[in-house]
């Protein structure tokens, strides 16, 4: 993906337009990638590059797919729930309400 980037609008500032891809990310950006950091990465390439948050978004998500990272929190996607140990813990409970009305009810 190719953006421009430069300083932000103004009268008196001369911009100076350069292009930056998802190949020449600066390093921090691209540690911030590896750990999951999409927001941190953002901005860290808006503050090196002076991108605005839509370019920097764009770059930030490209990296991500190129280098393969699928979820910013991949340990909780891999987690499956027991839903068998839940039943029994389910069925526990409905017992012991069954047994206090059986026997404390009047």
């Amino acid at each position: 993906m190719l953006c421009e980037a430069g300083p932000g609008p103004g009268p008196l500032r001369k911009r100076r337009k350069y292009v930056i891809t998802d190949d020449d990310l600066p390093p921090e950006v691209l540690r911030a990638i590896e750990l999951g950091r999409k927001v941190e990465a953002i901005k860290l390439l808006q503050q090196a590059t002076g991108l605005g948050f839509a370019n920097a978004k764009v770059l930030v998500d490209a990296a991500a797919r190129k280098r393969g990272q699928k979820s910013a929190h991949p340990r909780f996607v891999e987690e499956q729930t027991n839903l068998g140990a839940l039943l029994k813990a389910l069925l526990l409970v409905v017992a012991l309400f069954a047994a206090y009305r059986y026997f404390f009810a009047a």
